[in-house]
């Protein structure tokens, strides 16, 4: 009984301590990108020592790549696909622009890993195998949504659901991504609370505008 315990104490404390080092990660190659990140400040910020970030996870690409699959799947956490349905398609669909805009707005470290891995062409990203799963779920919800709208007249037949899904989280990632660039190029002052609202409410219209079935003149 004692000798069982004891392993399920270590796991819970190897779990922990991953758990740190990871968050840990997320920080510094936020902050640093995946070149200027030092373990040894990861290893730090996690209270834990240096080897043991390479024995959870091999390598600093190891740990990107961890990295990669922790925001991915926060920001898919974030994207309730019961709610969804439960919403119909309208609503379900402009529920969806809406949150996907709030998660890159609440989390920037996703927005931040996800700018960094372009600059290295996915090469990572393609190694996390986690990650094109993780959207199986959210796209047989969105391709349900569509389906509804069209059989109820409301919705266009000839919509794609990958590309609808990029062209929405596109509107909200460029945003996020390009605030401070965008404030002091042209758009003036884009981190106030009223002109995020007011973004938010436009990128959902946008989407349900796009999907409604405008019947043919004759």
């Amino acid at each position: 009984m004692a000798l069982r315990q004891r392993r399920k104490r270590g796991a819970r404390d190897a779990e922990g301590a991953k758990a740190a080092i990871l968050a840990s990660a997320v920080r510094e190659f936020t902050d640093k990108g995946l070149a200027g990140a030092r373990m040894d400040v990861i290893a730090r910020g996690a209270g834990v020592a240096k080897g043991l970030v390479f024995h959870h996870f091999g390598s600093k690409d190891g740990l990107w790549i961890a990295a990669l699959e922790h925001v991915y799947a926060l920001l898919r956490a974030g994207q309730d696909e019961v709610a969804l349905d439960a919403l119909g398609p309208v609503e379900g669909m402009r529920r969806l622009a809406h949150d996907t805009f709030r998660l890159f707005r609440a989390h920037p470290e996703i927005v931040a890993l996800m700018n960094e891995e372009n600059l290295h062409r996915a090469r990572h990203l393609r190694a996390a195998g986690n990650v094109p799963r993780l959207y199986n779920p959210l796209f047989a919800t969105i391709g349900r949504l569509l389906a509804e709208g069209r059989a109820q007249g409301l919705f266009r037949e000839d919509v794609d659901v990958t590309a609808l899904y990029v062209a929405m989280s596109g509107l909200g990632y460029f945003h996020c991504a390009n605030r401070w660039t965008l404030s002091a190029a042209f758009a003036g002052d884009l981190f106030q609370p009223q002109r995020i609202a007011t973004y938010e409410e436009m990128l959902g219209e946008m989407v349900v505008a796009y999907l409604r079935h405008t019947p043919r003149l004759a």
